[in-house]
């Protein structure tokens, strides 16, 4: 049995472990500013995406802030229904895995290229 589901708190925000190693396409619905405690900084401001069908949300780093920026523009209302990529990274510096959140950009795509 798979007890994978009962090793932590339930949360509201999507975790590595969620993916159970997979890389999935969604679709962003909204972004809000979500408020956290940070042992050094004290209390930070980090933005949060809610996932067209989906409960929980997946909380943004600045690399990912960065990527979505570049490919969506800096208005984050305009994000809404433009597909990502979530897949899991292992990260050896914090000794844990963690999600990569990446635009899903059409146009990178040419099937035109001969080979």
């Amino acid at each position: 049995m798979d007890m994978t589901q009962y090793a932590g708190s339930e949360s509201k925000y999507i975790k590595a472990a969620d993916l159970q190693g997979k890389t999935v396409k969604v679709t962003i619905e909204s972004v809000a500013l979500l408020e956290f405690d940070d042992d050094d900084k004290g209390k930070i401001e980090k933005p949060a995406l809610s996932l067209v069908g989906k409960e929980k949300q997946v909380v943004c780093n600045k690399t990912a802030v960065n990527d979505l920026i570049s490919a969506y523009g800096p208005d984050s209302d305009y994000w809404a229904g433009k597909d990502i990529r979530l897949s899991v990274k292992h990260y050896p510096k914090f000794g844990k895995d963690g999600i990569v959140i990446a635009p899903i950009i059409e146009e990178d795509f040419n099937d035109s290229v001969p080979f």
